[in-house]
């Protein structure tokens, strides 16, 4: 998978108007899906293109593409994908509504699609190099092969998500780090099983960041944009700080032995009821809510949940970075494993 699938895919991902309330319901494991979780599937063209529209659930998936192995798997990929959004970083509540992917067999269809769907913004996402990108709750996506089309769905799913469910909007830093985390799986059989370790990519770009002086202080990081990196300073800057999130989620999941894991579950609890820029406010004042709420960016949403102290939060984060990728980690990245051990 392409690291740079993910560059403008996940920087171009909006949250627009399609928020809705949220609807509670309880989380099945993974394990507990139905072999096939499609409901019904209908023919669907789009620009002379012969497709199929899919249902499940969850998803309704409209698709040109032509790969027959991979095209039966996207529902599977999806419904398992929706589990995990749900279950793995905290207890988060089930879209209202059924959420809308297209996957196009072609760039050039996608590009149509995109004109279609988007307009006098579409300009804007048609920079994306690959892979596609999420507004409004629908993903509009195009294939990349097998890999990198699911690890496409996987980090793109996460924003369409966030989308329908999230009333606050996460800050940046969190959104596009937990994008990220959901790019790494492996297919058992015909089940995908989610190793958020399971990313070279961003593994790779991390230590060379690390080892090139280019690591950004915790205070840094919590204030960039990556589409703002990405037009001053070239790709290289939006890798590196891909790279960076996706090493920040996991700090804040294993790091310091698991001290901010609750935290972090609470915070994605507040946001999809509401009440996450509401506590910045309480205690950080207005100015810094407001910040929070409209940028997406800054450190109060972390001063608040995770520690008062950035300083010595983000000396524990460096520390962090350092022991994951350290002689020999590359391994248990690899094996989709933390290379923190057991």
């Amino acid at each position: 998978m392409g690291a740079l699938a993910f560059i403008l895919s996940g920087c171009a991902s909006m949250s627009g108007d399609g928020r809705r309330p949220a609807a509670v319901e309880p989380v099945a494991p993974a394990s507990a899906l139905a072999p096939d979780p499609v409901l019904r599937i209908e023919p669907w063209s789009f620009a002379g293109a012969q497709g199929r529209a899919i249902t499940t659930l969850h998803y309704r998936i409209f698709t040109t593409e032509r790969d027959v192995p991979l095209r039966r798997r996207v529902p599977q990929f999806l419904e398992t994908a929706l589990v995990e959004f749900r279950s793995s970083l905290g207890d988060l509540p089930a879209p209202s509504e059924s959420m809308e992917t297209y996957i196009m067999g072609s760039r050039a269809q996608w590009t149509a699609l995109t004109r279609q769907f988007t307009g006098a913004r579409s300009a804007t996402y048609l920079k994306i190099r690959a892979g596609g990108f999420a507004e409004n709750g629908r993903a509009l996506l195009f294939d990349l092969g097998a890999k990198g089309t699911f690890g496409t769905v996987g980090h793109e799913g996460w924003h369409q998500y966030t989308q329908r469910v999230m009333r606050d909007a996460l800050p940046i830093w969190l959104e596009e780090g937990a994008a990220t985390h959901f790019e790494g799986f492996r297919w058992v059989e015909d089940t995908p099983v989610f190793l958020p370790w399971a990313n070279v990519e961003r593994f790779d770009r991390l230590r060379e960041t690390l080892n090139a002086g280019r690591l950004l202080r915790l205070d840094e990081l919590l204030v960039q944009r990556p589409q703002d990196l990405l037009d001053a300073y070239g790709n290289d800057a939006a890798l590196d700080y891909y790279a960076q999130v996706w090493a920040l989620v996991h700090f804040l999941r294993e790091g310091e032995g698991g001290r901010h894991r609750p935290a972090l579950a609470r915070l994605l609890r507040d946001a999809a009821n509401g009440r996450m820029i509401d506590l910045v406010r309480a205690n950080l004042g207005e100015r810094v809510a407001s910040h929070a709420a409209l940028r997406r960016v800054g450190s109060g949403v972390f001063l608040t949940y995770f520690d008062d102290d950035l300083t010595r939060a983000a000396a524990a984060y460096e520390d962090f970075v350092r022991r994951i990728t350290a002689l020999r980690a590359r391994e248990a990245i690899v094996a989709g494993r933390s290379p923190l051990g057991p």
